[in-house]
């Protein structure tokens, strides 16, 4: 392929990418391509705002960008799994990124899919939905907000914004999580003594 070609390959990602017209609030995060991998142009990416990689095996289509406002459109070629010690690595490989110069080129962007596109089951709830939920207790006393919620080894955990400013930890185990309620926008928490200090 001469230069002349390879610049004005519609697969060579460019400095004008033709954005995806799409509704910013209808994309979720689901991982972040951190590498390329290999020479045929295949992502590692981290799964991201989902406890199951799997979920990519799902999709047909997923959005790559900086933000949400403006993403690329990609069709889903193939889904394998690395597993490591930080966790499962997801090795994804597009239609259009065909080499490692194109996989390089897109390596830093978050990797969205479109919520509709997400086929959730009834008990199972988008990340990004948590994400500034009030923290109350039972006796209906607010003890913060949802700032993240954290994939740990152990267990997940809801990171905790209080209102004095300072951040606290609540696992995400029933003894702890008594109700997750979306329509009331809250999560409703029986904390023991010591657990927020």
């Amino acid at each position: 392929m001469s230069p002349s070609d390879a610049s004005s390959s519609p697969e060579a990602p460019s400095s004008s990418p033709e954005y995806a017209d799409v509704a910013p609030e209808a994309m979720v995060q689901v991982g972040f391509v951190f590498r390329a991998h290999g020479m045929q142009g295949e992502l590692k990416v981290n799964p991201e705002h989902t406890d199951d990689p799997a979920l990519f095996e799902e999709m047909s289509t997923v959005y790559l960008g900086r933000s949400p406002h403006a993403v690329t459109r990609h069709e889903v070629a193939s889904v394998r799994y690395q597993q490591t010690k930080r966790g499962t690595t997801v090795i994804l490989g597009l239609a259009d990124v065909e080499s490692r110069s194109d996989a390089e080129a897109v390596t830093k962007l978050k990797v969205f899919a479109d919520e509709e596109d997400l086929d959730l089951a009834e008990d199972e709830i988008f990340i990004h939905d948590l994400v500034g939920l009030a923290v109350v207790t039972e006796e209906g006393e607010r003890l913060g907000t949802v700032a993240n919620y954290m994939e740990m080894p152990a267990q997940d955990v809801f990171l905790v914004h209080r209102p004095d400013g300072e951040e606290a930890m609540i696992p995400a185990v029933e003894d702890f999580i008594v109700d997750i309620d979306l329509d009331g926008g809250r999560v409703v928490v029986r904390p023991i003594e010591g657990l927020l200090d």
